[in-house]
């Protein structure tokens, strides 16, 4: 895990993307999903925060995210790991390059982004 420096000044805009799914689970199963959202799913990051609509709004403050990772069951998928809950959050992209737009704009943040997420941008 890195916790990575801003590559830029983004002007702390928040970036908001439209991935295919959001999915709430358990962090020791990866494969359960206590919930999902295919409908209306939402994630916007910002300079403090990502907010994921899974059924409702989840607000995750950078300082409270252990890891941010990356993996690649049914699409390009982030996780976003609490370090004080039981529950994570995941966000599914179609494509490469859209999930690599979130890395970037969680790296321009300075997100706890994991190895594997950064060498999606590199």
């Amino acid at each position: 895990m890195s916790h990575a420096q801003p590559r830029q000044d983004t002007g702390n805009a928040d970036v908001t993307l439209t991935p295919l799914a959001t999915f709430s689970g358990l962090q020791r199963l990866p494969l359960i999903a206590l919930s999902h959202n295919s409908l209306f799913p939402s994630l916007v990051i910002g300079p403090r925060a990502v907010t994921i609509r899974v059924l409702r709004r989840h607000v995750l403050a950078y300082d409270d995210l252990a890891s941010i990772s990356l993996s690649y069951r049914f699409g390009e998928r982030l996780t976003f790991t609490p370090r004080q809950s039981w529950r994570n959050f995941t966000a599914s992209f179609a494509s490469r390059e859209e999930a690599a737009k979130a890395v970037a704009a969680l790296v321009d943040f300075g997100a706890p982004v994991d190895g594997k997420a950064l060498a999606l941008i590199n």
